[in-house]
């Protein structure tokens, strides 16, 4: 029985509690008791402590600390003689970084299949739900930032802002389903990563590759919860306006006025063993593109810079001519994801352009400058075809060759790296140019 008329403020704490969990009960009761009038008494009466409990949660109070707000009251209750049975109230959906609620992403990563890419898939999930963290943060995590410990392990997220870590310590849960701990540990294991970026694209035939940008974690995301490729429309504000026939004609001289590269065709033959030249096959096969990291509200507002003098039809054709690129980039990206191998001579296959010049964007000065070190070209091969010829002069060889076109000049860096990496192969590389003069095709060995 309740010992009525005993002042809450004299309450009686409750006894054979960890010091810990003594001290949070406490804290709980206080907060409680401040709530009350300073006549009320024992006891309490279980509306009166749903009542707080539905108001702590409408404040946006986590689930979990509801739970040791009701544990709080119940075991406080109980030691002054009252006995309680209150059921939590509902809160709000609460949703991750990466704009998800939390029982989305768990029910996602239970049906993550047991290849590479489900193991890589669900512990991307699991992390992207305990740590609350986007997909910037995922595509930042390296092996380094995670540490095994005897528990569990802790995560190092570094903040942009500041650039200092900030320390995440996750431990097993006894569900293996939705641990985060064991699935990280079993992706890492399976695609043997040692070093550089937590989280790589595999090709299909299940090779671990490049690191996931922020565009494939965003799409694999989606993959995983079964979202819509198409991107929601926002809701319009104002009636759009169609672009008259002269905007459109002019964005279009516009276009047409920028300098557009020279092209230059371009013919490799690799040969070696057979295993050598078949190995250098599947490892030059790729999409053939650069995964950019695009800021499309900047693109749009680049776009709309030069003609925002033609008032809402410049705002109308910045916006669509933005969408289409945003559309163009998504599919480059999902081919990208999907280890599409369209192109069988893989400028970023052979030569990765590294994590911070994507990042950077392709109209950066960092991003030239890296190209023309390190590829010779600025743009992707284009029109790239493959030959495979009998070798007769050798038994036991092979020989390839490619074909394609490159922007301004022949990608020399590009192929003396991939010189550098394949010994064991000869590589032959002539150059056709076009003399201006004489109209000719030349030939430079």
């Amino acid at each position: 029985m309740a010992e009525t008329g005993r002042p809450l403020q004299a309450a009686r704490p409750p006894t054979g509690l960890s010091p810990a969990t003594a001290r949070a009960y406490a804290a709980s009761w206080r907060a409680f008791v401040e709530t009350q009038t300073a006549d009320c008494c024992f006891p309490v009466g279980q509306a009166v402590v749903t009542a707080w409990l539905e108001t702590r949660a409408k404040a946006g109070r986590p689930r979990q600390s509801l739970v040791v707000d009701r544990a709080a009251l119940t075991a406080w209750c109980a030691a002054n003689g009252e006995g309680l049975d209150v059921v939590l109230p509902v809160t709000r959906v609460r949703r991750t970084g990466a704009g998800v609620d939390v029982a989305s992403l768990l029910a996602a990563a239970r049906r993550c299949g047991p290849d590479l890419s489900g193991l890589r898939d669900r512990a991307l999930l699991l992390l992207a739900a305990t740590l609350d963290i986007g997909a910037e943060a995922l595509a930042r995590l390296t092996i380094d930032d995670i540490t095994d410990t005897t528990d569990g392990m802790t995560v190092a997220l570094l903040r942009p802002r500041s650039g200092r870590h900030h320390l995440r310590r996750l431990r097993r849960r006894r569900d293996p389903a939705v641990c985060p701990v064991r699935h990280w540990v079993a992706w890492r294991d399976a695609a043997q990563l040692r070093w550089g970026a937590a989280f790589r694209g595999i090709d299909a035939h299940g090779t671990v590759g490049d690191p996931l940008s922020v565009p494939g974690i965003r799409f694999v995301l989606d993959r995983a919860l079964g979202r819509s490729d198409r991107p929601a429309q926002r809701a319009r504000r104002k009636k759009s306006v169609r672009p008259s026939e002269s905007s459109v004609g002019m964005a279009a001289r516009r276009c047409m006025a920028m300098p557009a590269p020279d092209w230059i065709r371009t013919t490799v033959t690799v040969s070696g063993p057979v295993d050598a030249v078949a190995r250098f096959r599947v490892a030059a096969q790729g999409p053939g593109i650069i995964p950019w990291q695009v800021d499309f509200d900047y693109e749009q507002a680049r776009l709309l810079a030069p003609m925002a003098g033609m008032g809402a039809q410049a705002v109308t054709l910045a916006r669509l001519l933005r969408q289409a690129s945003e559309r163009l980039h998504h599919i480059a990206l999902q081919h990208q994801a999907a280890g599409t191998l369209s192109c069988a001579f893989d400028l970023h296959r052979l030569v990765p352009v590294p994590g911070d010049v994507l990042e950077a964007g392709s109209d950066s000065r960092v991003a030239a400058a890296w190209l023309q070190a390190h590829w010779g070209t600025l743009l992707p091969l284009r029109r790239v075809e493959i030959e495979v010829v009998r070798d007769q002069r050798v038994r036991r060889s092979a020989r390839l060759v490619y074909s394609f076109w490159s922007a301004e000049w022949t990608p020399w860096q590009a192929l003396e790296r991939v010189r550098a990496d394949w010994p064991e192969l000869v590589f032959g590389i002539r150059p056709h140019y076009v003399q201006a003069d004489a109209g000719e095709t030349a030939d430079v060995a």
